[in-house]
């Protein structure tokens, strides 16, 4: 009597495919049986070696790599007097770093889904702590820009490849992968100007016999860098090589608006995404919206508005300036340990950031410190309900093997609001003065979080 054939064993790719959808057609291997007929076996999944030690490498790297483009942020009161820098040079010297990076995303779409992930954040590590050394003795504004540029593009080499390393390491979380990404990123955002005061003054004050290498424009530099060179033998560890090759190519750009790629051959199930509904577009859209506004936000925080807090609360110290600068940026990072749910958090976010503008616009003519704070720490709650809220909803829609490039994609736009809106502040605050151009720089910026809340609305 002949046993009936599981329907996992069925030749048939659709009935297969409907037990396993996450494996592509392609996965299905012809195996020779006993009798005349051939029948379709299953490759195991994969299962990843040490996922939760790679997934907090992968982090830690990523947070290191921001906190090393971040140091400079409390130290361009005292770049200004070593480059003879006004706020334009202020401002070209912070978007120098952000136009690399950008450029970088761009070039690294494709690179970030289909080379080995061990090789681009190894390379990315190496290339920022040479970059970051180089900062230290920077001669002149344009070899500071320089070695800002390179630390850029390594860094956008670094974050589509590192999210996508934690997206494969958890495919079935995106929400939790795209929790992880934002806290690795913007917590380094937040602890680099931090640091980079703290370690300035360790160095200011030494009188020891090696000055050149531990001054205050020295010492931050050179200790990250170290940081970044001690990470390269861990990822080696904890990374197998042949680990680190994604699974699935794509063909295609990861962009929701990519169109379809058709099949070679018809009837089989391909890797490749249907095409995008209007909903995944807008969602896309949104996101890249709410990253450009929220980041014109952390550039200014990041480059002028450190002269412009010293200047309301009355004081030079280098710590303080970084804490001052760091209050939105760690409030960010913070709200992405809380996981909310649910519609509301664009729109809820995008307004509470409009409003906490507003204040800090008002914080300048009442040289108010406690108004400034405050402003300053729900300016970044509100970014960071916003643009977690925009951001998962757009890297979850996509396939785990398109991660990495939809994650550059929208860290493109992005990071353009982190350099031409500073580059216009500065040019406005030449005109202007600081004060008033940072009055009216928040108010418009305000003014547009507002707009685009109405435009965030969800559309049934």
């Amino acid at each position: 009597m002949l046993r009936a054939t599981p329907a996992f064993y069925r030749p048939a790719t659709r009935a297969f495919t409907s037990v396993l959808p996450h494996m592509p057609a392609r996965a299905l291997a012809p195996v020779q049986s006993p009798g005349p007929a051939r029948r379709l076996a299953p490759v195991q999944p994969f299962v990843p070696i040490r996922p939760r030690a790679r997934m907090l490498v992968t982090s830690v790297t990523l947070f290191v790599l921001l906190v090393s483009a971040n140091l400079s942020t409390p130290l361009f009161s005292l770049l200004e007097v070593k480059l003879s820098m006004s706020s334009l040079g202020t401002a070209l010297a912070f978007s120098s770093y952000v136009l690399a990076l950008i450029a970088g995303l761009v070039a690294s779409r494709r690179l970030a889904d289909t080379a080995n992930r061990r090789t681009v954040l190894l390379a990315s590590v190496v290339a920022a702590a040479l970059a970051t050394a180089g900062l230290a003795f920077a001669p002149s504004l344009g070899w500071f820009c320089v070695a800002r540029a390179v630390q850029g593009v390594a860094i956008a080499c670094a974050t589509g490849t590192g999210s996508g390393a934690l997206r494969a390491l958890s495919p079935d979380r995106p929400a939790l992968v795209g929790r992880l990404t934002l806290l690795a990123t913007s917590g380094g955002v937040a602890v680099g100007p931090i640091l980079g005061g703290a370690l300035s003054l360790a160095g200011a004050n030494d009188t020891g016999p090696t000055p050149f290498l531990t001054g205050p424009l020295v010492l931050p530099y050179l200790a990250v860098a170290a940081a970044l060179v001690l990470l390269v033998p861990v990822i080696l560890v904890v990374a197998p090589h042949r680990e680190c090759v994604p699974r699935l190519a794509p063909s295609t750009l990861a962009l929701p608006d990519a169109p379809e790629q058709l099949p070679e051959t018809r009837g089989i199930r391909t890797h490749s995404s249907p095409s995008p509904s209007p909903r995944s577009l807008r969602a896309f859209r949104v996101a890249a919206a709410t990253g450009f506004l929220s980041f014109t936000v952390f550039g200014f925080c990041l480059s002028l508005a450190p002269t412009h807090f010293a200047g309301i609360a009355g004081t030079d110290s280098r710590l303080t300036i970084g804490l001052l600068a760091a209050v939105t940026l760690a409030a960010s990072a913070l709200t992405q340990l809380v996981p909310l749910r649910g519609e509301w958090r664009v729109r809820v976010g995008l307004l509470t950031l409009a409003a906490a503008l507003v204040g800090v616009a008002a914080a300048g003519p009442l040289h108010s410190v406690v108004l400034l704070i405050s402003a300053s720490a729900l300016a970044g709650v509100g970014q960071g309900i916003a643009f977690q809220a925009a951001f998962t909803a757009a890297t979850a829609a996509v396939e785990p093997e398109r991660h990495a490039s939809t994650v550059n994609a929208i860290y493109t736009v992005t990071y353009l609001g982190s350099a031409l809106p500073v580059i216009g502040l500065g040019l406005l605050a030449e005109r202007l003065g600081l004060t008033t151009a940072v009055t009216v720089f928040a108010v418009v910026v305000a003014a547009a979080c507002a707009a685009l809340a109405v435009f965030a609305r969800p559309r049934h």
